[in-house]
């Protein structure tokens, strides 16, 4: 008998397929073909778009943004890309030039890229029916590595306040806003690592409103978000606000006498969703105020209403008292070291007990004196052992001595406010209620987890290789289109299993019965690692067949099977 060699070759499918089709849905290739100037007229090969669509895939299945990396995965999967995509690809299309020619495009064209933003958001909000009753905005830091320039006048790398706790680096900043409750993007921003955040929140409510089509949404944010003016606006151009206010200015002094002295009786805080047998959260009441803010660009005063929620939590209080001992005993015992060798310089001595209370942030609580103690004494002139008959002389001494008392009042106010937070919103209470103002607070993590998957999660944006600061904001402005396809998949499947109150088992290594109603798109993604493609010599196409829970997820996510059958699909020229 004849041994027949037969050769077949092979290629890793996996999540390809699944990814490309998210990317289509939106329509990514398309507003960025739209929206982009066009290539110079000799371009051949793949628009912008499709190189594009093509960089995202590889961000998003190989965790990694370098452009000289793409060209050599282009080859090895061009056959599922092809069938996937319908489009043939050259050689040399996802070649390192061609995709820095992308993204330095779209780092340039900041019309463009909001041109983009837009119609993708609206296209999610109408094609996935997200709700839009809560939008939120948040900043962040990104380090790099690189050297600084000479002049930084264009630059948006720029040394300052570095969430990284790197302040060696220079850094630059990245804001988000998103739709509860899948954290979804709707507008992003890349500016220098300098930039101030609160002038960032007015242009940032103003582009969400565009882009949701309404204003009946709140408005969420930090501190930082709460300016005065921000709020002026909001409120001036028909908007909600919901946001923690600064400790400074009156605020302080009005959170200490409503706390102190509560102008009404304080109620229960109880979340969405929470038992009844379950303790409360957290205890508040609110004080209404009017206030107004003279509008530089109308030459008007703007008058409104707003709710300032006082609010106490159980958790925030236990973690503020604990912090507060801490700060307190630290302080005493560098208080006691510093008795113990207060030296013999009074100004230096002062300015160690100014630094040690600063740092410790305990000046309203401890009371320090120092002071200088005299006396004489009486020293045998000579040498030797003195006798009753040795010469002796007067000798003035002095010493410098510190003592400190813990101050009773403010150190019991502390302790009461301890917990105590102030908030502040124009929504009236039929809109907004405490309880739902303090929720909303609570599920700030839903944006910072966006911000977790740029830094170390599978969307990677460090470090950044780029030299140029135009592929820099190109290189964001892509992973915030993956940032989409993130959230949807999460919003899609979680929301379908919620309707059939069902669950996913088989998504946890080594744990194969566990069950989670709650998949995250990492999960989801990874569940088709193990597809292969394998080609006959006779040009026959076979795909490993699905298993059932990779069909299950196709169905979640309400995305047809034959994504995984490119034999069915005709490859367009």
């Amino acid at each position: 008998m004849n041994n027949i060699e037969v050769e077949v070759t092979s290629e890793r499918v996996d999540d390809i397929p699944l990814i490309v089709e998210w990317l289509q849905q939106l329509e990514i290739a398309k507003q960025i073909d739209k929206n982009l100037s066009r290539p110079h007229g000799n371009h051949q090969g793949l628009s912008y778009g499709q190189l594009s669509v093509l960089f995202l895939t590889y961000i998003i299945t190989q965790q990694d943004h370098r452009l000289c990396a793409v060209e050599p995965w282009v080859n090895t999967h061009r056959e599922i890309l092809e069938l996937s995509t319908g489009w043939r690809i050259g050689e040399k299309d996802a070649s390192d030039d061609r995709l820095a020619r992308v993204v330095e495009e779209l780092g340039k064209q900041e019309e463009a890229r909001q041109a983009i933003e837009r119609k993708v958001g609206k296209l999610m909000i109408r094609g996935y029916e997200l709700p839009t009753e809560v939008g939120r905005v948040d900043t962040s830091s990104f380090s790099v590595n690189h050297q600084a320039l000479e002049s930084e006048a264009e630059s948006i790398l720029r040394y300052g306040y570095s969430k990284d706790r790197r302040p060696d680096l220079l850094q630059y900043k990245q804001l988000l806003g998103t739709l509860d409750p899948a954290g979804i993007p709707l507008v992003s921003a890349t500016v220098p690592g300098n930039a101030a955040d609160d002038p960032l929140y007015w242009p940032a409510w103003q582009e969400m409103a565009r882009v949701i089509g309404h204003k009946d949404f709140v408005f969420v944010a930090d501190s930082k978000a709460a300016a005065i003016a921000t709020r002026a606006r909001i409120a001036d151009s028909g908007g909600i606000y919901c946001f923690p206010l600064p400790m400074s200015g009156q605020n302080p002094l009005w959170l200490q006498q409503w706390v102190l002295d509560p102008p009404a009786p304080p109620a229960e805080i109880r979340l969405p969703g929470q038992e009844a047998d379950e303790p409360a959260v957290g205890k508040g009441f609110e004080v209404e105020l009017g206030k107004f803010w003279w509008h530089p660009e109308k030459e008007q005063w703007v008058r409104w209403l707003e709710r300032y929620l006082v609010v106490y939590s159980e958790s925030l209080a236990s973690a503020a008292l604990k912090g507060l001992h801490q700060r307190l005993e630290r302080a005493t015992e560098g208080l006691k070291q510093l008795a113990a060798k207060p030296g013999d310089d009074w100004e230096q001595l002062d300015l160690k007990v100014k630094a040690l209370l600063q740092r410790h942030r305990v000046q309203d609580f401890l009371e320090v004196t120092t002071g200088e103690e005299i006396w004489n004494e009486t020293r045998y002139l000579g040498r030797g052992r003195p006798t009753a008959n040795s010469p002796t002389e007067q000798v003035q001494c002095r010493r410098l001595f510190l003592q400190f008392e813990l101050q009773e009042l403010p150190w019991k106010q502390a302790q009461k406010l301890a917990g105590w937070r102030l908030y502040g919103t124009n929504a009236p209470l039929a809109r907004l209620s405490l309880d739902q103002a303090v929720f909303y607070y609570r599920e700030q993590w839903l944006l910072e987890r966006g911000f977790h998957r740029f830094k170390r999660g599978r969307l990677p944006a460090l470090p950044i290789y780029f030299q140029n600061e135009d592929r820099i904001v190109g290189l964001m402005f892509l992973l915030t289109l993956a940032l989409r396809v993130f959230t949807l998949i999460e919003f899609v499947v979680r929301q379908a299993l919620q309707k059939t109150e069902g669950s996913l088992a088989g998504l946890y290594d080594g744990n194969p019965r566990r069950t989670t109603g709650r998949p995250s798109a990492e999960q989801l993604l990874q569940a088709f690692s193990d597809i292969t493609l394998y080609r006959l010599p006779d040009l026959t196409i076979f795909i490993t067949p699905l298993s059932t829970l990779q069909r299950q997820i196709l169905s979640l996510m309400n995305i047809p099977e034959s994504i995984y059958q490119p034999h069915l699909r005709l490859c367009k020229t």
